[in-house]
C-alpha cells in the first residue's frame, strides 16, 4: 500500500508537469484512461498509469518532454509508449496519435472525436497524499470515455470504470452524442455485444465480485438494477 501511494504521487506530479509544459507550448493533449475516470467520479480505484491523446504534429516536443522527465520513450504504430522506473515500482505512459487502438479486441477509435470534444476537468489521486494534487486539464468527454472503456475485453479495471461512470454520471451522458460517436467509429455492433456481456456479469454477480476485489466495496442490489437499466438504454441507441 505504501509503495502504491508513492508511485501514484510521482505519477500525478509527472502528469502535472506534462500538462503545464504542453500548455506552455500550446500543444493539444487530452487525458483518457484511469485518470480521466477519476476526473468524473468519486474515485473508486487506484491508478498510476498515464494515458493521453495528442496530435501527430506534437510528437517531437512530447518525446523531448518525456525524456526530460526520466521516461524511456519509444514510437509505436499508434503513438508513443513510455516507462519510468521508480524505487517503489514503475509508471507506464501511453500517448495515442492517429487513432486509439485496443489490443484486447483490435478495435479502434478516432482520436479526432476525443480531441475536439474534450472538457476541462480536475484530476486528483486516490490516496490522501494524491488527493492534495489538483490538476486542471483537458479530459475526454463522458461519451468518449464510456465508449473507450466498453471497447475493451477481459480487463477488470475497465469494468469497474464503466460501472463508476454509470453510477456517478449517468444523468450527464448525452445518449444522442454517444450514439453518433460510436457510429462514426463503426463500433455499434461490438459495443452492443460488450454491453450484453456486462449485463450478464451483473446478473450473475460476477461484476459484484470484481467490484469488491478492486474497490473494497459491495455493489448494492439497487445499484445493480440501475446499472442494468442504464446499460439497456446505451444498447438501445446503438441499433
Amino acid at each position: 500500500m505504501e509503495k502504491e501511494k508513492i508511485v501514484e504521487l510521482e505519477s500525478l506530479k509527472d502528469l502535472e508537469k506534462i500538462v503545464r509544459e504542453t500548455k506552455k507550448w500550446q500543444l493539444n493533449l487530452v487525458v483518457i484512461g484511469g485518470y480521466a475516470v477519476r476526473a468524473y467520479t468519486r474515485g473508486y480505484r487506484y491508478t498510476k498509469d498515464i494515458d493521453l491523446i495528442a496530435s501527430k504534429k506534437d510528437m517531437g516536443e512530447l518525446i523531448a518532454l518525456l525524456k526530460g522527465l526520466g521516461y524511456r520513450v519509444g514510437k509505436t504504430e499508434f503513438g508513443l509508449k513510455g516507462k519510468k522506473k521508480l524505487d517503489s515500482g514503475f509508471i507506464d505512459l501511453d500517448i495515442s496519435i492517429g487513432e486509439v487502438r485496443d489490443i484486447s479486441t483490435n478495435k479502434r477509435y478516432p482520436p479526432g472525436e476525443i480531441l475536439e470534444g474534450s472538457k476541462t476537468c480536475e484530476i486528483s489521486g486516490f490516496f490522501e497524499e494524491g488527493r492534495r494534487v489538483k490538476i486542471k486539464t483537458s479530459v475526454a468527454s463522458l461519451e468518449d470515455l464510456v465508449a473507450l472503456k466498453l471497447m475493451t475485453r477481459g480487463r477488470e479495471k475497465d469494468i469497474v470504470d464503466v460501472i463508476s461512470l454509470l453510477i456517478d454520471r449517468w444523468d450527464e451522458i448525452n445518449l444522442k452524442r454517444f450514439s453518433s460517436k460510436c457510429s462514426k467509429a463503426g463500433l455499434n455492433r461490438h459495443l452492443r455485444n460488450q454491453i450484453f456481456n456486462l449485463i450478464g456479469l451483473i446478473r450473475t454477480g460476477e461484476s459484484g465480485k470484481i467490484w469488491l476485489k478492486i474497490t473494497g466495496q459491495r455493489l448494492m442490489r439497487k445499484t445493480e438494477t440501475h446499472l442494468i437499466k442504464s446499460l439497456k438504454e446505451l444498447e438501445k441507441v446503438l441499433i
